[in-house]
């Protein structure tokens, strides 16, 4: 009896430990279902909240791309401008604005560690001409007939000084004949550009300070490397010399008008060093240039710019030389399959007004007048080939002459950094100009590093 009471305590005891854990997982299950639950209320919550936001933005995308066909969009003006100059001239700024700074320029660029550009270049010239020419020294390089010479050879460092402003530096050094009457020969070197550019003017300003090439004509500014042929044309160098009006000292200005092509305006004061057309040397009686560029984007016909330049400035002996001048510079490629100029037709005219001395030494009511131009064409049959055609007419300020030239010319350009030329050049004049003489030029150009050109 008590063996059986034992053996139903324990039957009844494991069963009741059995329905203990049993009921402790049923709790646990209604307690995850409670939790997955609530997750899928907030998943659909969540899940409707970015629906709305992805219909909002679609919404606002489509108003967006909507709004170009409108039938009334919002102008500025009543009166329609043209298309280029719209986001220029639809508001005009105030005086305050113009009269405050521009923002400064970024300086460095990552992973750069100087500030400034290195480049070198460097042009040799050879000149065949006739003994007699040689003798007479007489030849478009006077003193340097008949030899290979450097006529050029540039170190240049440009780059930011700060966000507020730019400096560039040349020292050049060349081979020039010692005298007229000498066949010796001396290799110089100058320092013939160093100047600093303001670039945050008020009025939108850009100015340059120091030694430089001022903007003058269409070849002032271009060094000897750059050159469209190897000399410079004869009405440029019988008005200013064979380096035209370069290493000038003084401040020059320039700003591009707001109108719906390209046209810059720039002035000039310099102390006027230059010896053929001045060389008084003093901002007592400066010499001052000033050009008005323009630009033309002519589509599929090329691009067309236009020089108008002007100057004045007293000589050595007290006169007055005043000299304007015109330039054309017309360039057309296809639009497709050619990325470089595939005609280049370009001109000039320079024209001279020289004020006489009368007997006592003062300036007189006479004077003097000369002028000359030059016209070339080019044609590049590849991107390495090309070859063009120049002729020059110029006469004398000061003395009666005129004389002319026909230079043809054919050019080898492996790359943008190295180019061969040979040319060859008859030239005749009467006068003081009196010349009857054939030259055949040589020509080796290289580039290395940086080095800036012209962009038309």
């Amino acid at each position: 009896m008590c063996l059986r009471f034992c053996v139903r305590g324990l039957w009844l005891l494991s069963l009741t430990l059995s329905l203990v854990p049993g009921a402790t997982l049923a709790e646990d299950a209604e307690s995850l279902r409670q939790e997955l639950g609530t997750m899928r209320q907030e998943f659909e919550s969540m899940k409707q909240q970015y629906e709305r936001r992805m219909q909002d933005l679609s919404d606002r995308i489509k108003q967006l791309e909507a709004q170009p066909s409108s039938p009334t969009p919002p102008a500025p003006s009543p009166t329609p401008a043209p298309a280029p100059a719209l986001p220029q001239t639809a508001e005009r700024p105030a005086l305050r604005e113009l009269l405050t700074p521009r923002q400064p320029f970024a300086t460095a660029q990552p992973g750069r560690t100087l500030l400034f550009d290195l480049g070198v270049a460097g042009d040799f010239v050879t000149d065949f001409t006739s003994a007699t020419q040689e003798h007479r020294h007489d030849g478009t390089f006077n003193g340097r007939e008949n030899r290979l010479f450097p006529r050029h050879v540039e170190l240049a460092m440009f780059g930011r000084v700060d966000p507020y402003a730019s400096a560039t530096i040349k020292i050049t050094g060349a081979e020039q004949p010692t005298s007229d009457n000498a066949r010796e020969t001396e290799i110089t070197a100058k320092l013939e550009t160093a100047h600093l550019t303001l670039l945050t003017l008020p009025y939108g300003t850009t100015a340059r300070l120091g030694l430089m090439r001022p903007r003058f004509g269409t070849l002032n500014t271009v060094d000897e490397d750059d050159l469209p042929q190897v000399d410079r044309p004869d009405v440029l160098r019988q008005f200013f010399g064979e380096e035209q009006l370069n290493t000038e000292k003084g401040l020059e200005a320039m700003w591009l008008l707001p109108t719906p092509f390209y046209e810059e305006v720039s002035l000039g004061v310099f102390n006027g060093d230059n010896e053929v057309a001045f060389g008084r040397g003093s901002l007592r009686d400066p010499l001052v240039l000033g050009r008005l560029r323009s630009f033309f984007e002519l589509e599929e016909w090329g691009g067309l710019q236009v020089d108008l330049s002007g100057g004045t400035g007293v000589t050595a002996d007290n006169r007055r030389n005043t000299i304007a001048g015109v330039g054309l510079k017309y360039k057309w490629a296809p639009l497709v399959g050619y990325g470089f100029p595939v005609v280049t037709l370009a001109g000039e005219a320079i024209y001279g007004h020289y004020t006489m001395l009368g007997a006592s030494g003062e300036r007189s009511a006479r004077w003097l007048e000369g002028w000359g131009f030059y016209l070339y064409g080019q044609y590049d049959w590849t991107k390495r080939w090309a070859s063009g055609l120049r002729y020059d007419w110029s006469e004398l300020l000061t003395a009666t002459g005129h004389s002319w030239a026909l230079s043809p010319y054919l050019q080898f350009r492996p790359s943008e950094f190295l180019r061969f030329r040979m040319q060859y050049k008859y030239s005749y004049g009467i006068g003081l100009l009196a010349r009857d003489a054939s030259e055949l030029f040589l020509q080796g150009t290289f580039i290395m590093g940086a080095h800036p050109t012209e962009r038309f």
